[in-house]
């Protein structure tokens, strides 16, 4: 009997026994054995290294990139705004608790994309239909990832980077307990990063820790530029956003 999984490839029963192979080319489109995940855990080795010229530019970069896009895009946020609190009764930001560096929590900032009877910190894949509770400009929003802009304020106070992780809500535990063992934890979150620009949504949770931890291992700066370029064409392709299948958190 074959294992059907969504937006992934098909496995046979022979998969439920795959093990994993040190040096292989992980693929990320496949959902693999549990024994697979856990050997892969047990011989990831971090990137022990202090790296403080990158961290240090990292840094930079991630004031000067934030302050600036801050001036450039805030009319498009006030028109964003404006546009919100004419649709719809509640907040314009949305704010919600993520693990962040070091697994300490953090507010995340977006704007409110929900209504607001919508389920506060419950992960988009735990709601039957999340579709309903999403807005009219909401749907806009999350299609052109317009939401996010909140989160250039993350990264100018030093929660968020530019390129990172994605942060999780805290009830999305399994995602976070693999991020933890894989010592994903140890640099900031970031508005985009490897996993997203590898499928976003698509991408199964084990896999999207692993597509994580090895962008906290090989980090470098031109690793980081080349998210961000890649990160343009997903957001212009819309690449991987269930948003516009099943809706999403607020």
């Amino acid at each position: 009997m074959n294992v059907v999984t969504d937006n992934n490839k098909i496995l046979d029963n022979e998969a439920l026994e795959e093990q994993y192979v040190p040096g292989e080319p992980f693929d990320h489109t496949v959902i693999h054995s549990d024994t697979f995940y856990e050997q892969y855990i047990a011989s990831f080795v971090p990137n022990q290294k202090k790296r403080l010229v990158y961290r240090f530019f990292k840094r930079a970069f991630d004031l000067l990139a934030s302050l600036l896009m801050l001036i450039i895009f805030s009319p498009i946020m006030l028109a964003v705004a404006i546009a919100i609190k004419c649709d719809s009764k509640g907040n314009v930001i949305f704010k919600q608790k993520r693990v962040g560096r070091n697994g300490k929590d953090f507010y995340c900032y977006k704007f409110r994309s929900m209504r607001t009877d919508a389920p506060n910190n419950c992960a988009t894949s735990r709601l039957e239909n999340p579709a309903q509770y999403q807005t009219r400009i909401g749907r806009f929003l999350r299609k052109t990832s317009l939401d996010e802009l909140p989160q250039l304020w993350c990264v100018l106070v030093g929660t968020m980077s530019i390129i990172g992780y994605r942060p999780l809500i805290l009830t999305e535990e399994k995602c976070n307990d693999m991020r933890r063992r894989l010592h994903v934890f140890s640099a900031r979150p970031g508005i985009s990063g490897y996993a997203q620009v590898q499928g976003r949504d698509d991408v199964y949770y084990k896999n999207k820790a692993i597509l994580d931890a090895e962008y906290v291992k090989n980090a470098s700066l031109w690793f980081d530029l080349k998210l961000m370029f890649q990160t343009v064409a997903v957001v212009l392709k819309r690449d991987g956003n269930n948003d516009e299948k099943k809706g999403g958190s607020k």
